[in-house]
């Protein structure tokens, strides 16, 4: 089980996440609400995931020299606010302001949080408190849509938003009082460590690009791809597709402990490796999928290989780079993630239309990024 601090850090995490997914599943009809267009909705969600792409690096940065604390309670009270304000707003320039903040607020808190993650764990824990950062961050933003859409339709849009300002106001006084235990804060004026830098340095391209392909294939595959082909090809039903997905996200959660023992057994760069492979099965097998029952193996392999993959990648960042750089490193993840959110569904479409194969095209780019992206990372690695 994790230390107390961190099992305390991972509760804020998962209830952080439920207000998160609470708001993004009101943000277009709320966005209607007040008059915006199609386009204008469009642009207000792009615009709150556009923040957190913008803000991530120097969250860790500032992570680094203000102290994770200061920047999760930081973060925490500018969520409040801005949550807050969007309850009591009446226009769409009210509305678009506010995500903005609020997406700046949402890295900051989140970039800190994984920092802090690592910094109050052990390095042969690593795995797990990893394993356990993305449980509690996908079991919150996956609750959160369906809270959301009960206390919208019960007291209105801005109602979720009112929530999440009282998540993050109750974030802002548990991090005022909670133990704390991060050496990192209690260093005066931490040495670089040259040879990790270096290390870090050379390896970075590698390990972000790993990052980024293994959300981009997830988002294209499983949640863009798997449900157009389920539609389509076998003529299922939206609840069937969502149990198929739920599926894959239990199968995620159910590698935790495996995780670990792998990499004890293995070592990460091979976990990593291998979890790829077994995408890159996945893919293929969604591609030319003939019986419904193998969207339901596809699923459950998306999300088994994405927490095989996700916690040892930052597990090996946090090994590779230097002590006082983990904040940066860890918004390097953070970036690649959110830039994988916003670019996958994009991509996706376009090769699904444009190449002449339909859906397989866009499976193609997945099979093609993620070929390349281990390929890189596993020669890379190696070199180590």
């Amino acid at each position: 089980m994790p230390s107390g601090p961190l099992l305390v850090l991972l509760a804020l995490i998962f209830l952080k996440q439920i207000g998160n997914g609470m708001v993004w599943s009101v943000i277009a009809l709320f966005g209607q609400s007040l008059g915006a267009s199609a386009g204008m909705i469009g642009l207000m969600i792009s615009v709150y995931g556009g923040a957190r792409l913008m803000v991530n690096m120097p969250a860790g940065y500032l992570s680094e020299r203000l102290g994770r604390r200061t920047m999760m309670s930081f973060g925490c009270a500018i969520l409040a606010v801005s949550s807050l304000a969007v309850f009591f707003v009446t226009n769409v320039a009210g509305f678009f302001i506010c995500l903005l903040v609020m997406g700046a607020a949402s890295a900051a808190f989140m970039t800190s949080a994984l920092a802090a993650v690592v910094d109050l764990g052990t390095p042969g824990r690593r795995i797990q408190d990893a394993s356990y950062y993305q449980a509690s961050n996908m079991i919150g933003a996956s609750m959160g849509p369906a809270i959301g859409g009960i206390t919208a339709g019960l007291w209105g849009y801005g109602a979720p938003y009112l929530i999440n300002a009282l998540i993050a106001l109750f974030g802002v006084v548990a991090f005022a009082v909670m133990p704390w235990k991060q050496t990192t804060e209690k260093r005066e004026k931490p040495k670089p460590e040259k040879g990790a830098l270096k290390e870090f340095a050379r390896q970075g391209v590698s390990i972000g690009l790993m990052y980024f392909t293994i959300f981009y294939v997830r988002v294209a595959s499983n949640w863009v791809l798997l449900p157009l082909i389920g539609t389509s090809k076998f003529d299922l039903d939206m609840t069937t597709i969502g149990m198929i997905l739920t599926g894959g996200a239990l199968a995620n959660l159910g590698v935790i402990t495996v995780t670990a023992r792998l990499a004890r057994l293995v070592g990460r760069v091979w976990v990593i490796v291998i979890a790829s492979c077994l995408t890159l099965m996945a893919c293929a097998l969604l591609a030319f999928a003939q019986q419904a029952w193998m969207l339901w193996l596809c699923s459950i392999l998306f999300g088994a290989t994405s927490g095989l993959a996700a916690p040892t990648i930052i597990a090996y960042v946090a090994d590779i780079a230097p002590e006082n750089q983990r904040g940066p490193a860890m918004g390097l993840l953070r970036t690649m993630q959110d830039l994988s959110l916003i670019l996958g569904p994009l991509c996706t479409g376009l090769l699904s239309d444009h190449l002449g194969l339909g859906y397989q095209g866009g499976l193609f780019g997945c099979l093609v990024l993620l070929s390349v992206a281990t390929l890189v990372f596993r020669l890379n690695a190696s070199r180590g």
